[in-house]
């Protein structure tokens, strides 16, 4: 895999963890998640998406560190309690590959122009998370909607 953020014939690749990532969300994610990336990287930033879709399993592990578990606290959400337990949500991670810096506005302000919603303009500010709920479900309507085996989007 080439070097991301280089160009092969004009078009910016997407780095081997970032696709990979990228390919555990929702098909209707996708494309704005890769897209985030695209013009993000377009832009001389070099983002990445180091998570999306996560089991209540592992969202519950995430949860634990911490807490229960040693490193240092990385969510406020259990499992089921998180937009990533349904490949609607992803996090970039800013602070690894663009640091301390107007970056994280800069990618926000990019996330939000293609429909995403940003969490950086959160009360609980988590600056490396996108989520896509063009329904404005609650998180109580997601859970019922995914043990129902229903659209997500409809």
């Amino acid at each position: 895999m080439e070097t991301p953020g280089t160009s092969q014939g004009g078009a910016t690749m997407i780095d081997e963890r970032s696709a990979k990532n990228i390919a555990t969300l929702k098909p209707e994610v996708q494309p704005l998640a890769t897209r985030l990336v695209e013009i993000a990287q377009a832009r001389g930033i070099n983002a990445r998406v180091i998570s999306g879709h996560r089991s209540y399993d592992e969202q519950n592990e995430l949860y634990a560190q911490g807490r229960s578990k040693p490193g240092q606290i990385v969510t406020k959400a259990k499992g089921g309690q998180s937009w990533h337990n349904f490949g609607l949500a992803f996090s970039s991670d800013g602070k690894k590959y663009y640091g301390e810096s107007a970056s994280y506005a800069e990618v926000g302000k990019i996330g939000e122009a293609i429909g995403l919603e940003w969490g950086g303009n959160w009360e609980f500010v988590d600056e490396p998370h996108f989520q896509f709920n063009p329904q404005r479900y609650s998180l109580a309507q997601m859970r019922e909607k995914t043990e129902e085996g229903k659209s997500l989007f409809t």
